[in-house]
């Protein structure tokens, strides 16, 4: 382990440990967020809305919730670059990014308490204008210091030493992703040998898509009323379906397509799951304590960092820089005007319109991973959040790989086998689900995508942003950049609104969330075999690596 000064040669590994933790606390928040959000926003939009009954026709509970998630993407646009640079020309005792981070850190965690919180109010109107409330501020808090705790890094090690940094900065973040995914259990466990006992049940409940706990009999199987030509018994043809239907999540039953649960007089139901209610009112699944336990972890990652900032402020190399205007540095310049070749600029533009394809399916996939856990698999968000941390770990484990491929076989060679093996995953789940309809065989295919997809989205990751800066070389690192994220971020904010829009047009059947995604992904690999451009040549690696290093910083 080195001891590096500001100028010393060699990464001091532990003092870029302690900086990960204000990453480490990043990332626990937004993993929670992107799991429970959706989840409670829908069970609170389904009884106001009457399961979507009331909405207009071109409106679903689906995408409602899908352009709410997209609120954090749309505040990272607009405040987060500017919150950074304010931070560049900040200036005080606990330098430039410490003072955003310490103030803000602490008050986004409360705002991200209260979300949950402000789910339990019963009048479901009010419930989801005070979430919304709370979401902005959260959203808008986190944007403020989250650009400034990722520029602690790059302050604290030699440009030369940022590659070994980042790497450790981003396994931190891994890990606090890692502990929001599991988090739901950990709670759970707690507040169960706290002797919550109310609350412990509630987390374990099994509940339906509203969040409601359903009435059971004494062996645990919940109650169901049946009507219509299943008064009195379930013919012997349909029990597998009536079965399914009890033992699922759905609140709604699907025969011969024709919603048999959710609308008509009681003669034209089938069956219906009756909900238990204590006082005349819906009983919810309360997860306050997962974000409560998850805020108290984000304020401790803060304390280690102030403790560390305050013992080692000597070696902040921003300390020593001052920002200087530029002149003509907002000066964008447009595609049109980029001294390359057409065939180049033609590249450009089909890698970036690739990326937004691209970027609109995986966008798409994180807010509606628990809904449709939830709906398809009978998996509680606690649980579902642990297949997540599946997908990340192989993600997360592919990214060496990922890289060592793009350099030996092309980065658009490397891009092209990632996005072929999603889309053979994705047909083949869908191919499971929907046409052989065996649970079981559903699920083994299920685990397998979720460990291959996450590699394969490893090789479309790690080489995307070098083939759009090889395009534009040396020269114009920072315009490609912007490009990039141009691209990016637009199917960030874009990505899950298309998608709850097929999803509602579906009945809210979030198994659609698939073939949407699968389709945007075959869109963006028939598109991104026409980019003629972006292989480096060797020499070029290195000013590369550090581009793509300070654009991730």
């Amino acid at each position: 382990m080195g001891k590096n000064s500001a100028s010393g040669s060699k990464l001091n590994y532990k003092q870029t440990f302690l900086i990960g933790f204000g990453f480490m606390a990043c990332m626990l928040m937004w993993s929670i967020y992107n799991s429970y959000v959706p989840v409670i926003f829908r069970a609170k939009l389904t009884e106001l809305t009457g399961g979507g009954g009331k909405l207009p026709a071109f409106l679903s509970v689906a995408l409602i919730v899908n352009a709410i998630m997209t609120i954090d993407n749309i505040f990272g646009v607009i405040f987060q670059p500017y919150f950074g640079k304010k931070s560049d020309r900040t200036n005080t005792k606990w330098g430039k990014r410490m003072p955003y981070i310490i103030i803000c850190l602490p008050i986004c965690a409360v705002f991200f308490s209260l979300i949950p919180v402000a789910a339990t109010v019963k009048a479901a109107g009010l419930s989801i204008i005070l979430m919304m409330t709370v979401i902005i501020f959260f959203n808008f808090t986190m944007s403020i210091w989250r650009s400034p705790v990722v520029s602690l890094m790059p302050d604290f090690t030699p440009s030369a030493l940022q590659s070994d940094a980042n790497a450790v900065i981003n396994i931190m973040g891994g890990i606090g992703q890692m502990i929001g995914f599991v988090i739901g259990t950990i709670a759970t466990a707690l507040v169960g040998l706290l002797g919550f006992t109310a609350l412990h049940d509630a987390l374990k409940a099994k509940a339906n898509t509203l969040g409601q706990i359903l009435e059971v009999n004494a062996d645990g199987t919940p109650v169901v009323k049946y009507f219509g030509e299943f008064a009195g018994g379930v013919p012997a043809n349909h029990k597998e379906t009536i079965e399914n239907f009890i033992a699922s999540g759905r609140d709604s039953l699907y025969f011969n397509g024709k919603n048999f649960s959710s609308s008509g007089s009681e003669a034209d139901l089938v069956a219906q799951k009756v909900v238990k209610l204590v006082g005349g009112e819906p009983v919810y699944v309360n997860y306050t304590p997962i974000f409560v336990v998850a805020a108290i972890i984000a304020v401790l990652c803060l304390c280690i960092l102030v403790l560390f900032y305050k013992k080692n402020k000597e070696n902040d190399l921003s300390s020593k820089v001052q920002i200087k205007e530029s002149e003509n540095g907002s000066n964008k310049i447009k595609i049109k005007d980029l001294p390359i070749s057409n065939e180049e600029r033609r590249s450009l533009l089909v890698m970036l319109a690739s990326l937004f394809l691209i970027n609109n399916a995986t966008e798409a996939i994180v807010p509606n991973f628990t809904n449709f856990a939830l709906d398809t698999l009978d998996v509680k968000p606690i649980y579902s959040t642990l297949m997540m941390a599946v997908f990340a770990v192989s993600l997360a484990a592919f990214g060496i790989p990922a890289g060592a491929m793009g350099r030996k076989l092309g980065r658009k060679k490397t891009i092209i086998i990632g996005l072929s093996v999603i889309v053979i995953m994705f047909a083949i789940y869908l191919a499971v689900s929907q046409v052989i309809n065996n649970k079981a065989f559903t699920w083994i295919v299920l685990w397998i995508a979720l460990v291959v997809g996450g590699a394969a989205v490893g090789c479309i990751n790690i080489n995307t942003l070098p083939l759009v800066l090889a395009i534009g070389g040396r020269d114009y690192v920072g315009t490609f950049t912007g490009y990039y994220y141009t691209a990016t971020f637009s199917a960030a904010i874009t990505g899950p609104i298309l998608c709850g829009l097929v999803i509602g047009l579906f009945n809210d059947n979030y198994n659609y969330m698939f073939l949407f995604c699968a389709v945007m992904f075959a869109i963006g690999l028939a598109t991104i075999t026409q980019v003629k451009h972006g292989e480096s040549k060797p020499e070029d690696e290195e000013w590369i690596k550090e581009a793509v290093e300070a654009a991730e910083d």
